[in-house]
């Protein structure tokens, strides 16, 4: 598979698409390209079987495509394990170097860095590795966009885009840190969150925080 489609079916399960639909627009956002050339792409995973699309809703990844984008995937964040512990790099550098390196990874490979690495469990931006650990905290995480006001969550993963994790560092939104929604402005398309964590309190819109995934800290 060429190292295009992985992205797609990358992005497709990091934006939820093993279990709902996303629509082709927020897929052109995340990869920064137009959506007629994401409708392109949809028509020919769905050719070869990787992906399932529905008009005016979306699409959604196979059990096939599911399959593929999480071993991507694993590679993916054990080269930004690797990256930030052994070569220094910080947090917001590492993605477009893992982005290059996880298409030329044997599953050997992977292997052996696994364990070069003692195993980690999750990637500096809180995604987890081993397949059944990933998908674990994919069935309980959530988008903070869909989360009630005043539920008490815990942020279990940031999207991985070297921008996105600039931004949530500057809102000192960090990987396990208690957060709650406070207010909303719906004019202001505005999310108020207080960081029990940190104590401090910040402001999401909601097209960053549906890249936020969080789980309910009373489950």
């Amino acid at each position: 598979m060429s190292p295009t489609k992985e992205d797609y079916l990358k992005v497709l399960f990091e934006l939820g698409a093993w279990k709902i639909q996303v629509p082709n627009k927020e897929i052109a956002e995340r990869l920064n390209i137009s959506p007629p050339t994401v409708t392109e792409m949809m028509n020919s995973l769905v050719k070869a079987g990787w992906v399932e699309y529905t008009p005016y809703k979306g699409s959604m990844l196979s059990d096939a495509g599911a399959e593929y984008a999480k071993k991507l995937i694993r590679k993916h964040r054990l080269w930004e394990v690797f990256l930030v512990d052994n070569l220094g790099f910080n947090i917001d550098e590492v993605h477009n170097e893992a982005e290059v390196l996880e298409h030329s990874t044997s599953d050997i490979l992977a292997d052996q860095l696994e364990k070069y690495l003692g195993y980690p469990e999750h990637c500096p931006h809180g995604g987890a590795i081993p397949l059944e650990l990933m998908d674990t905290q994919e069935k309980v995480s959530t988008r903070l966009s869909d989360i009630k006001n005043d539920d008490i969550v815990s942020i279990s993963r940031i999207l991985n885009e070297d921008k996105l994790v600039q931004h949530f560092k500057r809102a000192n939104l960090n990987i396990n840190d208690d957060i709650q929604i406070t207010d909303r402005d719906k004019k202001l398309d505005l999310f108020y969150i207080t960081n029990h964590t940190s104590g401090e309190d910040t402001a999401l819109s909601r097209t960053i925080a549906q890249y936020l995934f969080v789980v309910d800290k009373t489950e």
